[in-house]
């Protein structure tokens, strides 16, 4: 395993490409505190940044035969946690959400079908769109609209400039207010 600890990640994903266990187990232990203490910053939350950062790797071997991977490879980890940490918050988003219709429908006991779909029909059309912006402007979007980070939050967080969160997110708002209209571009303020 000392052997292991000497080679490059680029030798270490092309071992592992090969099936070698070994080479994965030198890359988790070499990113993995690392990786999770990034996923723990951005859920703040211990087990779900357990839970992330271990789907990562278990997605990362589970992957490994046809892995390409075209940047540096703690690049590679960092995106795919910071895209997993999104798409758990996305999910745990809309499970609270889910729960809440469904305590507030059992509370009133009484039937809103066509409110709800509706509702369901302009939720759907706004994330279509939010889906359909560039991905780091998209990122900073939910950063800000769905978990209500502030500006200098979000900065921090990417190591980008407060100026450039301001300018992706009047870049997004804009974007969104011509393709959702004015109707439908209220229910995302």
């Amino acid at each position: 395993m000392a052997v292991y600890g000497t080679l490059s990640d680029q030798e270490l994903t092309a071992l592992m490409r090969e099936g070698d266990r070994l080479a994965y187990t030198e890359l988790y232990h070499r990113y993995w505190p690392l990786l999770y203490r990034h996923a723990r910053k951005m859920l703040q939350d211990q087990d779900d940044a357990l839970d992330v950062v271990q789907d990562v790797f278990t997605s990362l071997w589970l992957k490994s035969a046809e892995l390409e991977i075209s940047m540096a490879l703690s690049s590679y980890l960092y995106s795919a946690v910071r895209n997993a940490v999104l798409n758990f918050i996305k999910r745990s988003k809309l499970k609270n959400t889910y729960l809440d219709s469904l305590a507030d429908f059992l509370e009133k006991g009484e039937f809103v079908t066509d409110e709800q779909v509706r509702y369901n029909e302009f939720a759907a059309t706004i994330e279509a769109e939010i889906n359909k912006l560039p991905p780091k402007m998209r990122e900073i979007f939910i950063l800000s609209r769905n978990l209500g980070l502030s500006y200098s939050q979000i900065a921090t967080q990417l190591n980008i400039s407060d100026e450039t969160v301001r300018k992706q997110m009047y870049r997004a708002l804009k974007q969104l207010r011509l393709r959702l209209g004015p109707q439908l571009f209220t229910l995302i303020l």
